[in-house]
């Protein structure tokens, strides 16, 4: 694509398979990806999962629509650029690849990665990009803008202009806090909106990974860890829901203010309701356990149907009060997705070999999956049914029957049928997904927050984007523990998270020697005492007076103000040249004092100089018993030992050795290290 034209068929193919919209084959067709499906439907799904279309007319379908936006590529661009795009985008919630390329100039789309950034940043203004019209079913959480909320067009050329389209901005917390810019904040019914949404979607990813007996058993383990206290009951369980309280409650009734709200959460717990929360849910998961085993003794036994659906109608009952930690909701979809990941990965060897290598129709693979995959007598009649591709399924019928024991070993496992598997493993992703869409709504719309709050921390030894990154953390768990029936503003909920997550990350990462929490929190109350005694009495307080007027011992004041010193680089500069450093003025250890260590070597080579003047005998007998020149000094009878000597004779030895360093010519020269020698010492 040369930079005056705009996106090509092959170009817009690649964009809309990058971005989940269409499968390109093997043999350089395109599929219509499970997306752009649903559209068709009206409901979400997984974007990561795979499917074959066999549907020919969709295809065709779709490349005639393809065909068309390329023909149309050449077309001048309607009235208003930039703004009028945004502008209708934002009353509709949604735009198409077309309507990019009619209302935007050619050097705004001339390259892939320009209209990559544009579909992006209308993203981030809650505009959608799909490269077909939607159905109201595509777009999640829609919120049209009213006609009379118009944007300027300078607003408009300022977020699209052609430098920002080429990924130029090299400011990551400018090109942040434009995105900020984008989202709206939500009223106090949008919040409530919101939340609702996300209490729905909640209710359905409970609803269908309860209902798996893989995730059950997960919980049962995890009941393990909870009686042997290896596993805290607020990782597992965040509470219980009234369920008879909550159906009396109308949809737009909340909990007045001055009204105290009995189901709290479990970080708002006591130890006693901890506890008592702990034996509670330990008693409902027993009971799940008994409904578990008998899921396994009746799975798969025509005769014990009945008995099979009950226990699992009895573990859904069972849990729906209860309100499972984040944690744990992830921990329980993860192990689900892995198994059936596994499942997925045995179906597409058997579709390699089958389809791929043995030339089997990929409607009939399809159509026998469905109906017949775990069926043993299956392989054995697709290899007699008089085809080639037939007879090449029996030349690997050896294989094939292999993965298809795993297949059903893979349904025993998990205790439900191949269908089952993955019409629940749909349900959990599709849950997710649209859980994931509303919670970030609601983060998007409180960004600003985090801003204002982090701003207060800056020049605390952590960088904007560092405090706003752990702001954001604070503001997810507000989001995941926020109760609209409280009757308060997400905003007054959140501030508290925030906060604190933002005062963590500064006592764990501000210093590089971390400081206690417990210590940075008595810090500022004596921080504070002293400004305050400053602005009164125009003088900084003594440590005695701080400790009087705080009332914090004088010890932990001195300890306190030592601790929050900080820290400087001993490599900083010093003066105007910047040539001298810190460093060079902090006085060396003794061990690293230049002139004691020439005093030191001077004086050794004296003591050499003098012992060589002496008799060989009388140096040895010197040097072994004062340790020169060895790790240690030695006794008479070491000496003695060594040398084949009495001690007595080695007594004498050494007065005669002695003697002769007392005369006055051996004086002479070591009376001047004498002062020296004490120093060393």
């Amino acid at each position: 694509m040369t930079e005056n034209q705009k996106p090509s068929l092959d170009d817009m193919r690649h964009w809309l398979k990058k971005n989940k919209r269409i499968d390109i084959d093997r043999d350089g067709g395109f599929a219509v990806s499970e997306n752009a499906r649903a559209a068709e439907k009206g409901e979400l799904v997984d974007p990561d999962e795979e499917i074959v279309v066999d549907d020919q007319e969709d295809l065709e379908k779709l490349a005639d629509e393809l065909e068309g936006a390329e023909s149309e590529a050449g077309a001048a661009p309607k009235s208003g650029g930039y703004s009028a795009l945004v502008k209708l985008g934002r009353q509709r919630g949604w735009v198409t690849i077309a309507e990019i390329n009619d209302y935007l100039p050619e050097n705004a789309v001339r390259t892939e990665e320009a209209l990559t950034e544009i579909a992006e940043q209308l993203n981030r203004m809650s505009v959608q990009v799909f490269e077909t019209a939607p159905t109201q079913d595509d777009i999640i959480i829609p919120e049209p803008i009213p006609d009379d909320e118009d944007i300027s067009e300078e607003d408009a050329a300022a977020l699209l202009t052609p430098e920002e389209s080429a990924g130029l901005s090299k400011d990551p917390l400018r090109a942040y806090l434009r995105g900020v810019g984008a989202h709206k904040l939500l009223t106090r019914a949008g919040e409530i909106a919101v939340a609702k949404s996300i209490e729905q979607f909640t209710a359905k990813l409970l609803s269908a990974i309860i209902q798996h007996p893989m995730a059950v058993e997960e919980l049962v383990r995890m009941a393990d860890g909870l009686k042997s206290g290896e596993i805290p009951i607020d990782q597992v369980i965040d509470g219980f829901t009234d369920l008879e309280a909550l159906a009396q409650v109308d949809d737009a009734e909340v909990i007045e203010k001055n009204e105290v709200a009995t189901d709290i959460g479990a970080a708002a717990m006591t130890t006693e309701q901890l506890e008592e929360m702990k034996e509670r849910a330990l008693k409902l998961i027993d009971q799940c356990a008994v409904q578990l085993k008998i899921i396994r003794e009746t799975f798969g036994k025509p005769d014990k149907l009945n008995e099979y659906n009950e226990a699992r109608a009895k573990i859904s009952q069972t849990l729906l009060p209860v309100r499972f930690a984040v944690k744990a909701v992830t921990q329980f979809a993860d192990h689900i997705a892995a198994h059936v990941d596994e499942l997925n990965s045995l179906t597409h060897k058997m579709r390699d070999v089958m389809v791929d290598r043995c030339g089997m129709p990929v409607d009939d693979f399809i159509e026998g999956m469905k109906a017949r995959a775990t069926d043993t007598k299956w392989i054995d009649e697709l290899s007699h049914n008089g085809t080639r591709w037939g007879e090449m399924i029996g030349h690997n019928e050896a294989l094939l029957t292999h993965l298809q024991e795993k297949i059903i070993e893979s349904e025993e496992t998990a205790s439900l049928t191949l269908n089952d598997q993955r019409d629940l493993a749909r349900q959990v992703k599709l849950a997710q997904t649209n859980l994931a869409n509303a919670k970030a709504k609601m983060i998007e719309a409180n960004l600003r927050l985090v801003i204002s709050i982090a701003k207060g921390y800056v020049n605390r030894g952590l960088a904007m984007t560092d405090l706003i990154q752990d702001g954001n953390l604070g503001l997810m768990k507000a989001v995941d523990k926020f109760e609209y029936r409280r009757g308060y503003k997400f905003s007054t909920y959140a501030t508290w998270w925030v906060r604190q997550s933002v005062t963590r990350a500064v006592a764990d990462y501000g210093n590089t020697i971390r400081i206690p929490v417990h210590m940075t929190e008595s810090y500022n109350k004596i921080r504070r005492v002293r400004q305050k005694f400053l602005q009164e009495t125009g003088k900084n307080p003594t440590d005695e007076e701080l400790s009087k007027l705080s009332g914090v011992p004088l010890a932990k004041v001195q300890l306190l103000t030592q601790a929050m010193r900080g820290v400087e680089s001993i490599d900083a500069p010093i003066g105007d040249d910047e040539d001298a450093t810190r460093l060079d003025f902090v006085k060396g250890d003794d061990e690293d004092d230049p002139q004691k260590r020439y005093l030191r070597t001077a004086l050794e080579e004296e003591i050499q100089k003098s012992l060589g003047e002496l008799m060989p005998r009388e140096a040895q007998v010197l040097r072994l018993r004062y340790g020169i020149g060895t790790n240690h000094d030695h006794t008479l009878e070491e000496v003695g030992q060594a040398m084949g000597l009495t001690r007595e004779r080695v007594r004498q030895i050494e007065s005669a050795a002695i003697r002769k360093l007392r005369s006055p010519d051996f004086q002479e020269r070591l009376r001047d290290y004498l002062a020296v020698a004490n120093q060393l010492d």
